[in-house]
């Protein structure tokens, strides 16, 4: 009964509500400021996540801003035109982008060193997408916006998909510029390529071109590494070349307002607090609200419950602009990313698994043709919130989804028989694969001499599940899926071994949105009111995404809400654009 009560607590009471008596209450601070609080650590508990006790009847911890900071236990005040608070990929893009127009920039990290994660970043019109002869028109977005506007439910703000669209080529070719020449500053030089993508022939579920990635640096030799690692890396050493003030261990833990404007905050270091005074803004960039179980439950309570990994932090700036007064999204529920990697583990590829699909209770439940997005959200409708998939010997042969990673690159697997052979290491292995640095994912692939065998293997009920692969067979055989209409050419039979299975779970990967903001990246409060002085990039950005975040622009947010609206927000700020 006490969470049903926290879960039907209406969140624009609580934005009005808790932050009345948060931050409005709040201690002025140099006689001007006023401190709205931030998120506290985490309690001790499972891996970084908070327990679930409340501060009041029908309240979250979080909802209740901390006590705000004495103004005697600041030891220095720093000034500066930009504070970023974060020093991820979206908070890196904006401090360089600021300091290369002249801006005096610091950036806070908690962190000892900057972290990169995954590796495609979606950029339309960039000079390598035009080389590859992938440019985009304005009419040929639009159709592809009006097919994703409707996947969000139109529940999406459209100026911000057009700010993207308009200038992801321009920043892509910023970034270029400098990954490719990143040895200036002491960095590696990486190469850009374009990732390949899944079309449809349908021109329903199918992927659009624009997928960058940059290889050949130490954490990015191919598709099983992390080589958004090493976009980081170069990046902070650009920043520091430009001037940037990298503060690392340094925690931000209160925004400073002075009335309604944000102007400042107060950050931990290791020898006490510290004031960064932004004069131009404040640009929160810190990334997921994953590991908080409790603000999981509150916003996206229908996923909460997924998956223990949940994503990466802890929404502490989150919190720290609902304090100042923002609202959350407008939809009112931020979108998680829900992908299936153990279909990685079979093409070695980020892609939907399109062969035969069953529940545990050995019945198929779905078209499997799909992106890994989607499809990774209708395992959730299974008992146990997952599935199995199965498929022959004769996978190998086919050459559909036996695709290139790269546009111009090799294939991923140059015979068949090097299928064969990947399938093996896998059936072989420690039963775990890490995924892009998103965590170890749990992969026990089963291989078996007969179809009787694999379905006792993976501990299927035997006769269903022999009736469904029988039936699934015949619709093979007739080139017609009698059940869910999925196109011929998918319909590949399982008849010769040996045969193969494996589990299939949704893996929460990270959360986007939380932070309501306009086409700026101006922070907004439930009355769609600018709070002067805030800004909001990266996974934070609210209004982008909704349901869910589909995978149709592989690497949408990392070029979207991170590079461009990054190196947007970061000339912006250092009044290079209006």
């Amino acid at each position: 009964m006490e969470n049903e009560k926290r879960l039907s607590m209406d969140r624009r009471s609580f934005l009005k509500g808790a932050l009345a008596t948060g931050a409005v209450s709040a201690a002025a601070v140099t006689g001007v400021g006023a401190l709205a609080g931030c998120a506290a650590q985490p309690k001790e508990g499972k891996a970084g996540t908070s327990a679930s006790s409340s501060k009041g009847a029908g309240a979250y911890d979080f909802e209740t801003a901390p006590d705000p900071i004495a103004e005697s236990d600041i030891k220095e005040t720093v000034d500066a035109d930009v504070v970023v608070i974060g020093a991820g990929f979206s908070g890196l893009c904006c401090a360089l982008a600021a300091a290369e127009e002249g801006a005096n920039v610091v950036v806070l990290e908690r962190m000892d060193h900057v972290i990169g994660r995954g590796g495609s970043i979606y950029a339309m019109n960039s000079k390598l997408t035009k080389e590859k002869g992938y440019e985009c028109s304005v009419e040929e977005v639009a159709q592809r916006y009006k097919r994703m506007m409707g996947y969000h439910s139109y529940r999406v703000d459209g100026r911000k998909w057009m700010l993207h669209f308009n200038r992801s080529g321009e920043a892509m070719d910023w970034l270029i510029d400098r990954m490719t020449t990143a040895s200036s500053v002491g960095g590696d030089d990486l190469t850009p390529v374009m990732e390949h993508w899944y079309e449809d022939p349908e021109n329903i579920n199918g992927e659009f071109p624009g997928t960058h990635e940059f290889l050949d640096g130490p954490n990015g030799k191919g598709p099983d590494d992390n080589p958004q690692q090493d976009v980081c890396a170069n990046m902070a050493l650009y920043c520091e070349k430009a001037g940037v003030d990298l503060r690392y261990e340094t925690e931000a833990q209160q925004l400073v307002k002075d009335g309604d404007k944000v102007v400042g905050v107060v950050a931990k270091g290791k020898d006490g607090y510290v004031r960064f005074n932004g004069k131009n803004g404040v640009v929160i960039a810190t990334g997921d609200f994953g590991q908080d179980k409790d603000m999981l439950e509150k916003f996206i309570p229908w996923a909460a419950h997924q998956t223990e990994f949940g994503g990466i932090w802890n929404g502490s700036g989150h919190k720290m602009a609902y304090w100042a007064g923002a609202a959350v999204d407008k939809s009112e529920t931020p979108a998680p990313m829900i992908f299936c990697f153990q279909w990685r583990s079979i093409t070695r590829q980020v892609r939907a698994f399109q062969g035969l699909m069953v529940n545990e209770d050995g019945r198929r439940y779905d078209n499997e043709d799909n992106v890994i997005s989607h499809g990774g959200l209708a395992l959730m409708h299974q008992k146990g919130n997952h599935a199995f998939a199965i498929w022959d010997d004769d996978y190998a042969n086919e050459p559909q989804w036996q695709n290139h990673r790269y546009v111009d690159g090799p294939k991923v697997f140059d015979t068949p028989d090097d299928v064969r052979a990947y399938w093996q290491t896998v059936v072989d292995g420690p039963g775990t694969i890490n995924m892009n640095g998103s965590g170890d994912i749990p992969v026990k692939m089963i291989k078996a001499d007969t179809v009787e065998e694999l379905v006792e293997k993976l501990g299927l009920p035997k006769d269903e599940a022999l009736k469904t692969i029988a039936a699934y067979n015949g619709y093979c055989e007739t080139g017609v899926d009698e059940e869910f209409g999925k196109r011929k050419e998918l319909l590949l039979p399982i008849k010769k071994g040996p045969f193969y299975g494996i589990e299939c779970t949704p893996w929460f990967l990270s959360t986007t949105g939380g932070i309501r903001c306009n086409e700026h990246l101006q922070v907004m409060n439930a009355d769609d009111e600018v709070i002067e002085g805030l800004y909001c990039l990266g996974s934070t950005v609210g209004d982008m995404y909704n349901n869910c975040y589909s995978t149709h622009f592989p690497g949408h947010n990392l070029g979207g809400t991170c590079l461009t609206f990054g190196y947007v927000t970061g000339r912006y700020l250092a009044d290079a654009e209006k």
